[in-house]
């Protein structure tokens, strides 16, 4: 409970972030896992841009009330209202500044690790790996891991594994806190030639 207090109170002092990131996404229904590196940055209330590289470049982008996802290769972008995409009881929730973790969640520590050679990775001596699970049961709600610095309380992890066995993991590095980031940053612009898709309620 002590610890839950903490990384509570130090996502409450944090108004904004921005990191270097590292995503895998292990797809179960074809057995394999995909790596991307890219940026990220929050804002609250509710306010996310994620930008990733490599072989499947793709942005993220949310501004409070409405959710896109731009897939380059694809020549698409996928539109939800933020509110269906980010409900208070859903993992994401937590680190979009919407949920909070000892009303939505049942929290252990975890005394293991991190699966060994995840983007996730293994929590160092210096971190603490929580493991924290919806309260109010829902098919499309998973599980959600956290890794925590010991000594100030970020959040340098997130794993969700969803119910399809699925799990995106998320490693935050180069953090910086409340650097004033600006709220243009959160703003979507359709590239020209691009098909824009809305996503059926409650997806």
């Amino acid at each position: 409970a002590e610890i839950v207090r903490k990384v509570q109170a130090r996502y409450d002092e944090t108004r904004d972030f921005t990191a270097d990131v590292t995503q895998e996404m292990t797809i179960a229904s074809l057995g394999k896992t995909v790596t991307a590196h890219g940026t990220i940055a929050f804002k609250k209330p509710g306010k996310l841009r994620l930008e990733l590289k490599d072989d499947e470049p793709q942005t993220v982008v949310a501004d409070g009330t409405t959710l896109w996802l731009y897939q380059p290769k694809e020549q698409q972008v996928m539109k939800a209202p933020f509110d269906a995409a980010f409900r208070s009881t859903t993992p994401i929730s937590f680190l979009t500044g919407v949920g909070r973790i000892s009303d939505d969640f049942d929290v252990q520590l975890d005394g293991g690790t991190a699966t060994s050679g995840t983007a996730a990775g293994s929590p160092s001596p210096a971190e603490l790996l929580l493991i924290l699970t919806p309260r109010r049961a829902a098919s499309d709600v998973g599980q959600l891991r956290l890794t925590v610095a010991r000594d100030t309380f970020d959040i340098r992890g997130a794993e969700v594994h969803d119910p399809l066995g699925n799990i995106s993991r998320l490693r935050f590095d180069r953090i910086h806190r409340n650097s004033g980031v600006p709220d243009d940053q959160f703003v979507f612009h359709v590239p020209p030639g691009v098909d824009v898709i809305s996503a059926p309620i409650g997806q």
